[in-house]
Order: C-alpha cells, then structure tokens, then sequence
C-alpha cells in the first residue's frame, strides 16, 4: 500500500499544509462535521399500541431487532412467525474447524458502531476483528502476468485512465480530491440525517441524482471513484454501477463510508473508520436476543393468507392439512414485498403499483475447502467476473481463518498467508448473478473457477445456498421516491412495512429503518 499521508495535503491544499500525517486525517474527518438536514420531513405514522397483540413477519435482523426494540420500550405482546427453524436471516454462521464461517451477513463498518456494534456488545457478541482491504484478481487464470493486484495497485492503476499519469501520487491526489467532491455534494443534497435513509430530496436533488449510479458519477466528474465503487458496491452484491440507481449508492456509500474507505487507503483506519467481522458471526446475536428477551418465535409458520380488516389483522396459518387462525392487532412485515403481495388477500392498488417493481439478484454463498490454489490474501475480488457481468461467477473470496490470524494486517502476514498455500483452506465464496441458478449449475462453476484457473486441488463445496438479495426498485421508479411513498403509507392499515424491501438490505440498513419508524410513531397509545 502506497504511503499517502506524508504528501496527502501537500496534494490537496498546499497553502495550508504541514504535511503530517495527522492533519491529512484532520482534513478528512473535517468533511464529517454537522450540516443542517435537507429535505422534506418524514411524516408521524399511525402504530401499534402498548398493550395490542403485535405480529411480527420473519425472524431475520429486521424482525428480531423491531421485536426488541419494542419490547425495550414496553411492548409486551409480541409474536413472531418465521416460515424457517431459525433464526438470524441472511445472518447466517456455519461452525467448521473451530471458527464461524459466514454464508451471508459478514461486514461492518463505521456506520454500524452506530447501531449494530452497541447492540452486539449489549447481548455479547460484539467481540469484532479489524480485516485487511480486499485485493484483486485482474483475470481468472493465475498463469497471466501481473494478475495479483493489491488494493491501491487497482485503484490507482484505474484512476490512471482519467490523468493520463502514472505518477501515483498524482493518481492519489485526484482520487482523493474527488472524494472530498463527493463528500461535500452529498452533504450539500442531503444535509446531515439521522440513520440510513434521508429526508425526502427536493424536486432539484432528485433531477440531479436521476438515473443509474454510473450516470450520476458521469454527470458529476467522479468516474474516479469507479474502482472504489467495485469494491464497496459491486462486490457486495448490491448492483452493477451502470444498472443500479444513483439513490441506492448514496444511501449506501454515504460520508463517513467514504472517509473510511479514504482512511483505509492511507492505512490510517482507526476505531471506528474501518471495516470489520464478527468474530464468532452475525447470527450469534439474533439468536442470543431472542434467548435473553424470551421473545415469542413461532418457527416452521406457513403463512396461507392475511386479511386486513377494521381492527385488526386476521392470518391464516396451515397446522399440518388444516388453516388455523390468528389475529393481531397490528402486523409488522419485514420479509420481501414480492412475497406480501402473494400473501394478501385485499392488496391495494397503491400497494400493488409500489411494490411490484421491486427486484431482487441471486447471491449464492459456498462454503468450500480447497488446497494448493493460488492465493492473493484472505480477502480477494474476481474481478474480470464483475467487469464482464458473468452470470453466476465467482466474485470474491474470504476466509475467516486468515483475518483471525495476528499478523493478517502487515505486508509479512500476507505474504506467509500466500505461501502457505498447501495448507487446507475453508473459503466464503461468493457468487452473482442476476437470475436463478440451480445448485449443480452453479457448484460447477465455481470448481472450474479454482481448479481450472487457480491451480486448487482437493476441492470440496460443503455448503450452497442461493440468497434472493437486495430488492429493489428501477432507476425510474427511485426517481419517483418510492422510498417515501412507502414510508407516506406506513401503519394507515394496521401494517407496518420493514426490511430491505423498502430500506437497503444491509443489517445497517433495516436496524436504522426501523429506528426511523419508531422515532416517527404516532406516540398516542403507549
């Protein structure tokens, strides 16, 4: 990794620089200093009562997070029907070899230490480990020349195209002052915000963020940030920069992940501007909720249909060949859109046209064990398989052994990771696509991927599952606010509407949606 810090301001602001590493940080946490909101207010929403039957859809963060805050607050009826036997969601661990290995929810950065990490340390799973940046696979055979880049080698290599250098300092400046750029627009639109989603942009904002994320960065000058983008939006399964809308990479990719991200690339990622795993896993703390709170979790609930009616609302549940039914005061809908739809039997037209836009892509996590391929550290992207948009390729790789091992963090650690190669290595393997692939189909091409291009032998896939992942609606459709049309709507029919379907879908992003639903809660009846 390049050392940016002793010339950082010398780059950016050279009437006022000293050139030390603790202004150039200075500078950058600068940007986060608080503006006035922008927008239009989120409206009060009619909610439960203190003392009503409160149902609860889906046992995932969503779920078990508005469960518990709720009962924080003095809710005492609340039930939760999960249609599987666990629970946690997309937060899901497999123990193998002494160590959770994630096969889905795995990341948190300094956005998360304002929501997940207290509530992790609360219920005792908050013991988190600071990881390495990811480095890039430039091809997918590891023969081809210069094929291993590290994380700044890629960035900057990128940036390039768009100086015309191959100085890397002057390759860094500009990055970085397209940053600051960034920063300072998206606080100039949106102003500072409480949580993850913010208050309704004006007429002028929305025009200006229309189309997709790689539009928008066109249109603003800051197609240097598109390799940043690769790594923090691509491979995270949250859409391809030309296909996803602006408004989704703003609301993910907001100030202080990019002055983290900034951070980083001067190796100066400090508690709590980096990026982090769990050390015993995700799911660890959705179930020790649910243990501690006693929460009432309903598992393996097939739900038939629901019926709103005047007061209340009425599901209907199969108990073996039969429908049983139950009733709640209030219900609280945290699984897809697509399958609410499905499942109700007087959906409203306004309701019909909001959601049925809303598409989700296929993320398919493996847990695999493998020996002798060729390694390029414990955190790696594929990224001739983002670039060409190969459907069902593999994406990126992570091994949580490797981040656990001390000296992970330092050019040595890396290098001895990378010989020891003959060792047994257990991987999260990632895998895109924008359709459904079946298990076989997919399993294959992962095991061509290693063995074929990466020289791995003694390949064995333990565990495949498939994820529908980040639902969302078009670049047109976010252009019409459908964020906060769905919002305008909350609790008018005894429902409330919650999960990733109508926020982001990252753990950070439900957690905060919810916390915006109860800040905003008519308080009358409780």
């Amino acid at each position: 990794m390049l050392m940016f810090a002793l010339f950082l301001l010398h780059l950016l602001q050279p009437a006022q620089c000293q050139g030390s590493t603790e202004q150039a940080i200075k500078t950058l946490l600068s940007l986060l200093q608080p503006t006035e909101a922008r927008g239009g207010p989120f409206p009060t929403i009619p909610g439960p009562g203190q003392y009503e039957q409160v149902c609860i859809v889906g046992a995932g963060p969503a779920g078990i997070h508005m469960a518990q805050s709720l009962k924080k607050i003095g809710f005492t009826n609340i039930t939760i029907y999960e249609k599987t036997n666990r629970v946690g969601g997309k937060s899901y661990d497999i123990k193998y070899r002494g160590i959770e290995h994630p096969q889905g929810t795995i990341f948190a950065e300094a956005n998360y230490f304002d929501n997940l990490i207290p509530l992790a340390q609360e219920y005792g799973a908050g013991d988190y480990v600071k990881i390495p940046t990811a480095n890039v696979w430039r091809t997918n055979s590891a023969q081809d020349e210069n094929i291993k880049l590290r994380t700044s080698q890629f960035i900057l290599g990128r940036v390039a195209q768009f100086t015309n250098s191959t100085n890397p300092k002057a390759n860094l400046g500009f990055l970085l002052q397209t940053v600051i750029r960034y920063v300072k627009l998206h606080k100039q639109m949106f102003g500072d915000y409480e949580g993850d989603l913010m208050l309704r942009p004006k007429e002028d904002v929305m025009f200006r963020i229309r189309g997709t994320f790689m539009e928008y960065l066109t249109r603003e000058k800051m197609l240097a940030l598109v390799p940043v983008f690769k790594l923090s939006n691509e491979l995270q399964g949250y859409g391809h920069l030309d296909e996803v809308s602006a408004l989704y990479g703003l609301i993910w990719n907001n100030p202080k992940l990019m002055i983290t991200l900034a951070l980083r690339a001067l190796k100066q990622d400090k508690e709590p501007f980096s990026v982090y795993v769990l050390r015993d896993g995700f799911e660890k703390l959705w179930k020790n909720i649910v243990q501690k709170e006693n929460l009432d979790v309903r598992f393996n609930t097939d739900i038939y249909s629901i019926t709103r009616l005047k007061n209340r609302v009425a599901l209907k549940i199969w108990k073996g060949s039969f429908l049983k039914n139950e009733q709640c005061d209030f219900m609280i809908w945290t699984p897809s859109m697509a399958n609410l739809l499905r499942t109700l039997t007087d959906t409203r037209h306004e309701e019909y046209n909001l959601f049925k836009g809303l598409k989700p892509e296929f993320f398919t996590a493996n847990l695999v064990d493998m020996r002798n391929s060729v390694r390029n550290g414990p955190y790696s992207a594929f990224m001739h398989n983002l670039d060409m948009k190969v459907e069902g390729g593999v994406t990126g790789e992570v091994n949580m052994m490797g981040f656990l091992t001390t000296d992970i963090g330092t050019p040595e650690g890396i290098a001895e990771y990378n010989a020891n190669n003959s060792e047994l290595k257990t991987s999260y393997v990632l895998q895109l696509g924008k359709e459904f692939q079946d298990e076989k189909t997919l399993n294959q091409i992962l095991q061509d991927h290693y063995t074929k291009g990466f020289n791995a032998t003694d390949l064995e896939i333990l565990n495949t599952i498939t994820w529908p992942y980040f639902p969302r609606w078009s670049p047109e459709e976010t252009g019409q606010a459908r964020h906060w049309q769905v919002f305008n709507m909350q609790g008018k029919q005894k429902v409330w509407y919650a999960g990733s379907s109508v926020s982001f879908e990252s753990v950070r992003g439900v957690m905060e949606y919810n916390n915006l639903l109860l800040r905003k809660m008519n308080k009358i009846n409780y």
